[in-house]
């Protein structure tokens, strides 16, 4: 896979003829090829801590279920084919 990486600056900023302080990145994916995948994960996740029950690995395993359990549950709850991911690049 081929990463293009394409920054927008803050528009006010491009208008007014100045550089924008920080720059915007985002990713359009697919929310149901994003569900299916966290759905595997996750399977493979839990599959994991079964294995690890009882050692010191198993609280970490069970935030980061627990967390991408959270991600699922949003992306499931949003409407229409895509989700955009943003963030602000320092």
């Amino acid at each position: 896979m081929n990463r293009v990486s394409r920054t927008f600056r803050d528009v006010e900023a491009l208008l007014e003829g100045r550089e924008a302080v920080r720059a915007v990145e985002a990713v359009l994916v697919r929310r149901v090829g994003l569900i299916e995948t966290l759905q595997g994960s996750l399977a493979e996740a839990h599959e994991h801590r079964r294995i690890i029950a009882g050692t010191p690995g198993e609280p970490e395993t069970i935030h980061r279920i627990n967390y991408w359990e959270a991600i699922l549950v949003w992306l499931k709850d949003q409407a229409g084919p895509d989700v955009i991911f943003t963030c602000r690049a320092t």
